[in-house]
């Protein structure tokens, strides 16, 4: 059986150096969940899981970055909602 074929097969390699979007998706994934880890006001328990979790590259670690985000924001807005109120008591004293 002859080989004639009109393909030809490619000499071409993918590129070492390029990085999918996925792969740049999860290394900021990742970095972000590292930059949580750091964070001192996160309980010990929460940390513990999100660690283990970016160690496991578990499917849910960005659902539980997001997670722990949420609740950082939601104690800064009530520290700051707390001096909001404590400035008026103030004010409406003076």
């Amino acid at each position: 059986m002859a080989n004639h074929s009109s393909a030809t097969a490619r000499s071409e390699k993918p590129h070492v150096n390029r990085t999918t979007r996925t792969n740049t998706i999860m290394n900021a994934l990742k970095e972000r969940a590292r930059s949580v880890l750091n964070d001192e006001s996160i309980d010990a328990e929460s940390r513990a899981r999100l660690c283990y979790a970016l160690e496991m590259n578990d499917p849910w670690l960005a659902k539980m970055v997001r997670r722990e985000d949420a609740a950082e924001i939601l104690e800064r807005d009530e520290a700051d909602l707390h001096d909001c109120r404590d400035k008026q008591e103030l004010c409406q004293k003076l």
